[in-house]
């Protein structure tokens, strides 16, 4: 299980096992991604691989533990309640996926994300391999958990959405702010 609330402060960098993805910088995987541009002959890959890592910080907060609730495709009458934990997530930092990230790299994936969930195309874990995972986060929602939740065929499309955005307008400067109910 996650605290209550806290801080995930893990820099984000172009995932060169996964390209076009993200994931975790940690020095092995720095020094992977320098070798792997040493390689690469395409000067626009070259030039999106060479980036370096940046700072990324997210504030989190646990609003519930709540039980998913997913009617088998099989039967259609077997009910599966499935432990889950609502968040509200407040990036600090602006990076290409970086809530998606977090999450997964804290071991608890976004339910239903197609990318870094348990069958997604990029790394998993943030790119933290399971080794370190079992040390890091000890209380990660297990394999099983995120199979039974992805293999049931309950969610129909990721469980993340912008309760709030604001904003200045760029020639008013006037603050401006939507609100949207969450829809899951």
């Amino acid at each position: 299980t996650l605290s209550s609330s806290g801080i995930i402060d893990l820099p984000l960098q172009r995932d060169h096992k996964c390209p076009p993805f993200m994931r975790v910088s940690t020095p092995s995987s720095e020094k992977e991604a320098a070798q792997v541009v040493q390689d690469l002959q395409h000067h626009g890959w070259k030039k999106i691989m060479r980036r370096k890592p940046k700072p990324s910080t997210t504030e989190f907060t646990v609003l519930a533990h709540e039980t998913l609730e997913i009617t088998s495709d099989d039967d259609g009458k077997h009910q599966h309640q499935l432990p889950v934990t609502r968040l509200q997530l407040k990036p600090i930092t602006g990076r290409t996926h970086q809530l998606r990230v977090h999450c997964a790299a804290m071991g608890h994936p976004i339910v239903g994300d197609p990318t870094y969930g348990i069958y997604g195309e990029a790394s998993a874990n943030g790119g933290f391999p399971e080794h370190v995972m079992d040390g890091l986060s000890p209380q990660r929602a297990s394999l099983q958990l995120q199979k039974q939740i992805n293999d049931l065929g309950g969610i129909q499309k990721m469980c993340l959405h912008a309760k709030t955005l604001s904003l200045k307008h760029p020639i008013t400067g006037e603050e401006m702010s939507w609100e949207a109910k969450v829809p899951f």
